[in-house]
């Protein structure tokens, strides 16, 4: 199992709650978004060079990765994706024309 580093973040709470609520209709977290953003971030930041070194000091880490990485494949060739997009499209028209909710 590989060695995970915590990272604390300070956000607002409403905004966080709204977040939560609107990704949780589309079955993410916040977390795993975050978690998504920072391995795109590491891919772009880190060399190559430097992320292969690491790769090979710690290979638990690249069959986990690819494993996570098969699943997110596997989420977005789902049938439903397209008309999850088309309904998300409406949701963010609508609530450009009423506003958040903030009810929960």
């Amino acid at each position: 199992m590989m060695k995970n580093q915590t990272i604390n973040l300070k956000y607002s709470l409403a905004k966080a709650r709204a977040l939560s609520h609107y990704l949780e209709k589309e079955g993410k977290t916040i977390e795993g978004e975050l978690l998504d953003h920072i391995d795109e971030m590491y891919d772009a930041q880190v060399p190559e060079v430097v992320r292969e070194f690491v790769a090979s000091q710690n290979p638990e880490d690249v069959i986990e990765d690819a494993h996570v990485n098969d699943q997110k494949a596997e989420r977005s060739s789902r049938p439903g994706s397209r008309k999850k997009q088309m309904q998300n499209e409406t949701d963010a028209q609508t609530m450009k024309e009423s506003g958040p909710v903030l009810a929960m």
